[in-house]
C-alpha cells in the first residue's frame, strides 16, 4: 500500500522529505482542483495515487520531480505543499501513534481577545487546560487548569490601556453587548495569573471517553467508530441531524461538508479513537472542498507548522476565518485559530483572535502532576 510505504519512512525522512515524496506521486492538475463530490472522492484516493506510482514512476532531478510524460505534470520540489499533501502526510504519521495507555491526555493553551468594558482597547487572555481520562476503574479522571493572566493585545492597545490608568482588573456590565466571537465575561478579568487548580471529574464524566459533536461518548462507543474513510464518513453523516442542517442557512451538501469538517477536526483534536480512525479523519478532510494551504506559520506557542484555512459560519450570514496549524511529520494538530474584527469606541478596526494550541493529544502511561489546590 502507498500509505504503508510512506509511513515506514516518515520518522527518518522528516516532514519536508515526506511532503516531497507525496508531490512526486501527485497529478498536479487533478489534485489541485477541489473535489466536487466528497462522497465519492475517497473511493479512488489511494487507488489513484497508486496508479500514478505504477503507471508514471517519478523521474527525479536536482530541481524537479516529474510525474508522467507530459511537462505540465512537473512540480518543483521546493513548491509549497497543497492541502491534500499536508493532510495525507499527517494521516500517514498519525497512524504510527500509540494505540493505548493508562490515560488519554489532552493539554491545551486557550487564548482569546476581547475589548475592555469601555471598548477603548483590546485585551488578550489565556488559560491552560489538561484533561486526563482513564479507562481503568482504579484511576481517576482529572481536569487541571490555570488562568494565565490578561494583558493588552498589542503595543497600540497598551498605549490606550496606560492612558486609561493601567488597570489590573476589568469588570463587565451584565447588559453589555456581546462580541461576535466571544461572550461577555461573567466575572472580573485579572491581569495576574491565577493558581493551578485540579478538579476531579464525576457525574456525567464517569466512564466517558470524551465527546464528539457535543455528545459525550463511552469507551465502547469510541472503540466502535469506524476506521476506514468511507465507513467513517457514513458514520459521521448519520450523526448529522436534519435540524442542524435546516438551521445552517446553507444548501444540504454544503452544510454536510461543513459539519463533516468540524467533526473530523473534533476526532483529530481530542477523541481517543484508534490511530487508524484519526488517520481516516485526516483523509476525509483532504477530500472536502474549501480547505486551502497557506504555507508555514508560527502558532500561538511559537511552533512552526503547515497552515490550512477555511471559512466557518458562526451565525447565519456571518463567517470567520479558521486556520488549522498542522505538523505533518507527527500528525499533531498544533493549533486552531479563529479571527474576526471589531470596531472600538474611537472607530479603530481591531483584530480579535480565539485560539486553541494543543501541547499534547494522545495516550500516556504518565500520571498527572496534581497541584496542592484541588476541587
Amino acid at each position: 500500500m502507498l500509505d504503508e510505504d510512506l509511513a515506514g519512512r516518515a520518522s527518518t525522512a522528516g516532514a519536508d522529505a515526506l511532503l516531497a515524496e507525496i508531490v512526486s506521486l501527485e497529478r498536479v492538475p487533478a489534485r489541485r482542483r477541489l473535489m466536487p463530490s466528497p462522497g465519492r472522492a475517497l473511493l479512488g484516493l489511494a487507488a489513484a495515487a497508486t496508479a500514478v506510482a505504477v503507471i508514471a514512476p517519478a523521474m527525479l532531478s536536482d530541481s524537479t520531480i516529474s510525474v508522467g510524460p507530459q511537462p505540465s505534470t512537473s512540480v518543483s520540489a521546493t513548491a509549497e505543499p497543497t492541502a491534500w499533501q499536508i493532510l495525507l502526510a499527517a494521516a500517514v504519521a498519525v497512524e504510527k501513534a500509540p494505540a493505548s495507555g493508562d490515560y488519554w491526555r489532552t493539554a491545551t493553551v486557550n487564548q482569546w481577545m476581547l475589548t475592555d468594558p469601555t471598548r477603548s482597547y483590546v485585551l488578550e487572555g489565556s488559560r491552560s487546560l489538561e484533561t486526563w481520562l482513564a479507562k481503568r476503574p482504579d484511576l481517576r479522571y482529572w481536569r487541571i487548569w490555570q488562568d494565565l493572566g490578561v494583558k493588552p493585545a498589542t503595543p497600540q492597545d497598551e498605549a490606550a490601556w496606560r492612558a486609561a490608568g493601567a488597570p489590573t482588573s476589568w469588570r463587565y456590565p451584565k447588559n453589555m453587548k456581546t462580541e461576535q466571537l466571544f461572550s461577555v465575561p461573567s466575572r472580573p478579568l485579572e491581569a495576574a495569573a491565577g493558581e493551578r487548580i485540579a478538579e476531579r471529574l464525576y457525574g456525567k464524566w464517569k466512564g466517558s471517553a470524551g465527546d464528539l459533536a457535543g455528545k459525550l461518548m463511552t469507551w465502547k462507543e469510541v472503540r466502535a467508530i469506524p476506521s476506514e474513510p468511507e465507513t467513517l464518513r457514513s458514520y459521521l453523516e448519520e450523526r448529522i441531524g436534519r435540524l442542524e442542517l435546516a438551521g445552517s442557512g446553507m444548501d444540504v451538501e454544503e452544510a454536510k461538508a461543513h459539519i463533516l469538517l468540524r467533526e473530523c477536526v473534533g476526532i483529530i483534536s481530542g477523541l481517543p479513537a484508534s490511530p487508524e480512525t484519526r488517520a481516516s479523519a485526516y483523509r476525509i478532510l483532504a477530500s472536502l472542498p474549501g480547505i486551502r494551504a497557506e504555507g508555514e506559520m508560527t502558532d500561538p506557542l511559537n511552533r512552526r507548522g503547515q497552515v490550512l484555512t477555511y471559512q466557518e459560519e458562526i451565525e447565519p450570514g456571518l463567517f470567520t476565518k479558521v486556520r488549522l496549524v498542522v505538523d505533518p511529520s507527527t500528525g499533531l494538530l498544533l493549533a486552531e485559530v479563529r479571527t474576526n474584527t471589531t470596531k472600538l469606541a474611537n472607530g479603530r478596526q481591531a483584530e480579535l483572535r480565539l485560539s486553541t494550541s494543543y501541547q499534547a493529544i494522545g495516550w500516556t502511561d504518565e500520571r498527572p502532576e496534581l497541584p496542592t489546590h484541588r476541587n
